[in-house]
């Protein structure tokens, strides 16, 4: 537990934090990378380069700082992160590594000597706040070795079909290279899948949502050919028989069992997670009459998926609309608004009562918009839920 003198310490940095935060983990990651070259290997260059990771860690530094007296209001946020850093394969001795490495950028930008109470007091917190993270991801791993089928670290996987959904889009069948089992997962976990590109230096992990149901003898993810995407284009560019490497299905962008009645809404790639989540509702025998499922796409050429989800509405009835910005094949033409979204829940029997939970996956003003929507429709933040794809964010 920290100290009353310590917390308060901690609290009254949040101006400065507020002011010169991303200056100090931008600093942090300088350090860090050039003082633990491996950790290349582990950390996503990309999003060190745009910028995204810095300000994703100096956002959580000053939530932390904020809330240092009273952290169950940072729970749902660290169960993200701790397993987002399980896809990772993060590790129990790297923290003390990152934990001095911000000391010393939050000494360097501040100007701080080294008796400072400020460093002294965030070194105490930062030391609590690592274990609970290391305690958080241990339990995530020794679940998933535990679980039938499933494994600890990296698994060796290889590309068993490679299917063509749309002209930027893939999915990828993988299958175990040992020809073991695989375990049960939740609809709307992902993979953090480990390759080596030919255009890096260094191992790149990423974090692919699974596309497809469970229990079957492979592994789908669905991705998109991004332009500065080194793993996407990795994956692109390979042919059957290329092998990658897993860490087991993990993450909590999963459906609430306590609702009655589900909201997915997906736009563009953002589908993985949220056609998954209905594979997962439909198993479970749930009402299809009770799932309303929204796809939004730029036109019908690259609406993922497409084959499938009407076969599957053909079987299954569930409530299925589409969006198309280009093109008048769908049921609405243009971006979703807040007046469609209504009639559709409406015509579905769907109200903001309580009972319904909306989920959606996509670009970040897609969601942004869609976040509005849903409140000015009257969803609590309760019964709203998304997944950011790169770093921990709020909308």
């Amino acid at each position: 537990m920290l100290s009353t003198e310590t917390i308060e310490i901690v609290k009254s940095t949040v101006p400065l934090l507020e002011e010169h935060g991303q200056a100090i983990t931008s600093h942090f990651y300088e350090k860090l990378f050039s003082e633990n070259p491996d950790l290349k290997n582990v950390f996503n260059q990309v999003n060190q380069t745009r910028g995204e990771q810095p300000r994703a860690l100096a956002d959580a530094v000053l939530a932390y700082a904020q809330n240092i007296d009273n952290l169950s209001v940072l729970l749902p946020a660290v169960e993200r992160i701790a397993h987002k850093h399980a896809s990772l394969g993060i590790q129990a001795n790297q923290y003390p590594i990152v934990g001095n490495n911000l000391l010393a950028a939050i000494q360097t930008v501040l100007d701080l000597p080294d008796d400072h109470p400020a460093l002294t007091a965030w070194g105490e917190a930062y030391n609590i706040l690592a274990d609970i993270f290391i305690h958080a991801e241990e339990t995530i791993y020794a679940v998933n070795e535990q679980a039938s089928g499933g494994w600890r670290g990296f698994r060796e996987f290889t590309v068993d079909k490679i299917v063509t959904e749309t002209p930027e889009v893939k999915s990828f069948y993988l299958k175990p290279s040992d020809k073991g089992a695989i375990p049960a997962f939740k609809g709307g976990q992902f993979v953090g899948l480990k390759a080596n590109p030919s255009a890096s230096e260094f191992d790149e992990i990423r974090q692919y949502s699974l596309s497809d149901e469970s229990g079957k003898d492979y592994l789908r993810i669905t991705t998109k050919e991004e332009v500065e995407g080194l793993v996407s284009n990795h994956l692109h560019q390979s042919n059957e028989g290329t092998t990658v490497f897993l860490q087991a299905p993990t993450g909590v962008f999963t459906a609430n069992s306590n609702a009655k009645k589900h909201v997915l809404i997906a736009g563009g790639v953002g589908i993985t997670p949220i056609i998954g989540m209905m594979y997962e509702q439909l198993q479970q025998g749930i009402n299809p009459k009770d799932i309303l499922f929204i796809q939004c796409s730029r036109n019908q050429e690259h609406q993922i998926l497409k084959d499938e989800l009407n076969s599957r509405n053909e079987t299954s009835a569930f409530h299925f609309k589409t969006c198309f910005d280009e093109g008048s094949e769908g049921d609405h033409q243009g971006y979703l608004n807040a007046d469609v979204l209504q009639q559709w829940l409406a015509d579905a029997g769907f109200s903001a009562d309580g009972s319904t939970d909306v989920y959606f996956c996509g670009p970040t003003p897609f969601m942004s918009a869609l976040n509005k929507q849903a409140q000015s429709l009257g969803f609590s933040d309760e019964n709203i839920h998304y997944e950011v794809f790169g770093p921990t964010a709020e909308l």
